[in-house]
């Protein structure tokens, strides 16, 4: 009976002590966002892009707390309506424009509930964003262009705010990201402001 006591004991130990290791996650994931630019001028105006990103990451947890790297892919985009008479006699009432970015979002935070089957993550951090290419579709045709040919700048940095949820293998994410950095190349100063939804899976 002692013999069998004592092997409970040391299964105990050694299975609380397998619990305390740190945890690493694989994350694939995608979603939709809103980005708006906040442009600090005499009178305030502001323009908002609407579009999708996919991506994946790593995270390591360890007790309560747990740090987070992802890669992420995202196009924005938004569609101008022109109000302008020769403009419209023209054919030319409205145009598209899209832009390509990669961003890498650095996470750390806290992990307030943390069960078998569900989890909840607080987190700041910081976050780079590289401005890749740009689309303008105008009259059928496209034409393609570099961020700084039209005066955006090709890095930013960002200070992020966000939570996630585990469910089983799910994963739900909802950030938000403040631009550090001036998002345009001009003397105006431009604030970049985003929410992001994304929906993943763990592995």
């Amino acid at each position: 009976m002692k013999k069998i006591i004592l092997i409970l004991v040391l299964m105990s130990g050694i299975i609380s002590s397998y619990a305390q290791q740190p945890k690493l996650y694989l994350k694939a994931f995608g979603g939709i966002h809103i980005h708006n630019f906040v442009y600090r001028e005499e009178v305030k105006s502001s323009d908002s892009f609407v579009g999708w990103q996919a991506g994946f990451g790593f995270r390591i947890s360890y007790r309560k707390i747990f740090g987070e790297v992802d890669f992420n892919f995202i196009r924005s985009g938004v569609t101008v309506f022109l109000e302008d008479t020769i403009d419209q006699e023209l054919g030319l009432d409205q145009f598209n424009f899209k832009l390509n970015a990669f961003e890498t979002p650095l996470k750390i935070g806290y992990i307030p509930v943390k069960t078998p089957y569900f989890k909840w993550y607080l987190y700041s951090g910081t976050a780079l964003r590289f401005n890749t290419k740009g689309k303008l579709e105008l009259l059928g045709e496209e034409f393609k262009f570099k961020p700084k040919e039209v005066g955006l700048k090709v890095t930013n940095i960002d200070w992020i705010l966000g939570t996630q949820m585990d469910v089983g293998w799910l994963n739900i994410d909802i950030m938000y990201s403040l631009g550090v950095t001036n998002s345009t190349k001009s003397n105006i100063r431009t604030n970049s402001h985003e929410v992001q939804l994304n929906l993943g899976f763990l592995f």
